[in-house]
């Protein structure tokens, strides 16, 4: 079975979201997304266990998302291992779209915090375990983030082969804040994994809200 296409903006080009069933080599995701709008989302993603990617350009990604403006996560490739990123718009490498290294690479079970913001002045800030690793990183589109917008939290994958794997990557404690300097509260519980262009991939749905997947290689 193969994988179904979605993107992380620029890096990763447009959007499809998957669970189990038959679609084609590429990229594919699962996805909850509100639809309220608000300044912040923050989580803790557990990293699966048994991950194997293709040392091809492929990767595995988490990530939370301000609409469809920013998204800050964590991703792996086996060049360059686990990785923080903030992509905002612009290509790989542009002021709006940033991704390095963890100095501390995690293991399989391990917990990382992760905390997006929307500044409501064209930048977001990431947090990772508490510590802002993008601060005030502009948008590519001026303009794009001086509001609230939906958010969303993600498990994505570029696979060329059709082989990535994992199993058993989760997000928990997912809060929303619905206005800037406000409490945050539960993320909407009314809400399951949409998958809006109709195609399902490799994605077996462990939770569906808070998100919990495994991913499955094609046959």
């Amino acid at each position: 079975m193969k994988k179904i296409g979605i993107s992380l903006l620029s890096l990763f080009t447009f959007l499809f979201f998957a669970s189990s069933a038959f679609a084609v080599t590429g990229e594919g995701a699962a996805r909850l997304i509100t639809t309220t709008k608000h300044t912040a989302i923050q989580g803790t993603l557990t990293i699966p266990s048994a991950w194997n990617v293709s040392n091809d350009g492929s990767y595995i990604a988490f990530y939370l998302g301000l609409g469809v403006v920013c998204e800050g996560g964590i991703s792996f490739k086996p060049s360059t291992g686990w990785n923080k990123f903030l992509n905002c718009g612009g290509g790989e490498g542009s002021a709006s779209n940033k991704t390095a290294p963890l100095t501390v690479q995690p293991k399989a079970g391990d917990t990382i915090s992760l905390k997006l913001v929307n500044n409501l002045n064209d930048t977001a800030t990431l947090y990772v375990n508490g510590v802002a690793a993008y601060t005030n990183l502009p948008v590519a589109n001026a303009g794009a983030l001086k509001a609230a917008t939906t958010v969303k939290m993600v498990h994505s994958t570029l696979d060329n082969q059709d082989k990535n794997s994992y199993t058993n990557a989760s997000f928990s404690n997912v809060l929303v804040q619905s206005q800037s300097g406000g409490s945050y509260t539960t993320f909407p519980s009314n809400i399951s994994p949409d998958f809006p262009l109709g195609g399902k991939g490799d994605y077996v749905i462990n939770s569906s809200n808070p998100l919990g997947t495994t991913l499955k290689a094609g046959k």
